[in-house]
């Protein structure tokens, strides 16, 4: 009886050792996958749960408590929230200050829009691990969606046909602690164009409502008139936005009204476009994304315009961290005419063919974890018929552009500039930007 016990426990211990990885460690009952009921679709998720378990006990040989956060882990990037925050909490409830374990819990209510609960939890980490550098990164990176947030900023535009454009803005972002799904912005901006010593301002007050459907499907509103300094009837201008998807691949329509501001004299007519565009995008794989986009739009002055863009963002990595990012994009703009029903030419530029290519090389750093900046360079190539010689002319050009970013305990505060190649024309472009909580 002895020397059965010792064989039987060495053909256990070679059948354990000698098998392969992948093969499953125990028998279950498999259902059939053709079968669509809840029973049976419950019974393949906990013999997958199950498997796994077995399979991180046997690989790395975890505790209960390790194998129940790295199973939250694995089931939160894959988008099984409900799954993950199972393994979650079991986990704090055997050990209450775990801090992966609370974070991980944390993600997943910040993915389900339940952002006082994520607020409430890293709260409560914040005390409990004040000095922690990977919580602080984290509470960084949700820190808009936890708290309100104020912006104030301006903007210059100046390019080669003398038009310039100054822009200030103040916007506030409010979450919905009460209904966690939704949320506000308010935006108040004012412009002044100046071109050939002429001048006109206007002003938008803006306001978005945000509601998240689920973790990848959402819808907003924006409702923005825009009134001129010269006009008493204000233009209101207005989009509605929805995205979807999946975790690879989105899918966003937008449509609305806007002011159609090419230069002085259109904004003088207060010129609007009604629009509706289409965009697909999506990662072609961890470093490379892509994004297709249609807009067509319909001036009001009887005009048409049409847009299509490809853009593609690659992300050049060195020991696991993005070092460089390369961006190309193509677009093909064309306008259904180029005169009017009288003859007459646009007081703007409605090119019939208007192509460009552009290549951008970005590259950023952070310093000390508060100081981030970066610089770009890219080249462009432009081409466009010119109606009244019947030829098409082609325009290239380099451009560049540097931006640094400071963050302190509740806001940031942000700078830009950057001189490029633009349509038919240079533009420079100078930008400051102060954010904070509130």
């Amino acid at each position: 009886m002895r020397w059965c016990r010792v064989l039987f426990t060495v053909a256990l211990v070679f059948l354990v050792v000698c098998s392969p990885a992948g093969a499953q460690p125990f028998d279950l009952i498999v259902p059939d996958p053709s079968v669509g009921d809840s029973l049976s679709t419950e019974l393949r998720r906990l013999q997958a749960i199950e498997r796994d378990m077995s399979l991180e006990r046997l690989t790395q040989g975890p505790t209960k408590l390790e194998a129940l956060v790295e199973l939250g882990e694995l089931r939160l990037a894959q988008g099984k929230l409900e799954e993950a925050e199972r393994f979650f909490e079991m986990a704090i409830e055997m050990q209450p200050e775990h801090l992966r374990a609370n974070k991980g819990l944390a993600m997943v209510y910040y993915q389900q829009g339940r952002f006082s609960q994520t607020k409430a939890i890293f709260d409560r980490l914040t005390r409990l691990y004040p000095l922690s550098e990977a919580l602080s990164k984290d509470l960084d990176r949700v820190r808009s969606k936890l708290t309100s947030t104020g912006e104030v900023g301006l903007r210059i535009f100046e390019d080669t046909r003398g038009l310039q454009e100054i822009v200030s803005q103040v916007e506030a972002y409010f979450p919905s602690f009460t209904y966690p799904r939704l949320s506000a912005r308010y935006r108040f901006e004012t412009w002044q164009y100046k071109e050939s010593g002429q001048k006109l301002n206007s002003r938008i007050i803006a306001s978005t409502f945000d509601y998240a459907l689920s973790r990848r499907t959402r819808v907003s509103l924006t409702f923005a008139p825009e009134t001129f300094t010269d006009r008493s009837q204000a233009v209101n201008n207005y989009t509605v936005h929805g995205v979807t998807g999946t975790d690879q691949l989105h899918l966003a329509a937008m449509a609305g009204r806007t002011t159609f501001k090419e230069n002085l004299a259109t904004a003088r007519l207060a010129m609007g476009e009604d629009y509706g565009t289409l965009v697909l995008f999506g990662d072609l794989h961890e470093r490379a994304r892509i994004i297709q986009s249609i807009t067509a739009g319909d001036l009001t002055d009887g005009n048409a315009r049409r847009r299509f863009e490809t853009e593609v963002l690659y992300f050049i990595q060195r020991r696991g961290i993005p070092l460089l990012s390369l961006n190309g994009k193509i677009s093909s703009t064309s306008f259904e005419r180029q005169t009017d029903v009288q003859g007459k030419p646009y007081v703007y530029w409605a090119p019939s063919d208007y192509r460009s290519a552009q290549l951008t090389l970005s590259w950023e750093r952070g310093v000390g974890g508060r100081w981030w900046w970066g610089i770009e360079t890219n080249y462009i190539l432009n081409s466009f018929r010119d109606v009244p010689t019947a030829t098409t002319v082609f325009e290239r050009g380099f451009g560049a552009g540097v931006h640094v970013s400071y963050r302190f305990e509740t806001g940031r505060i942000h700078g830009e500039f950057g001189d490029t190649l633009q349509h038919y024309y240079r533009q420079r472009r100078l930008g400051v930007f102060a954010s904070f909580d509130f």
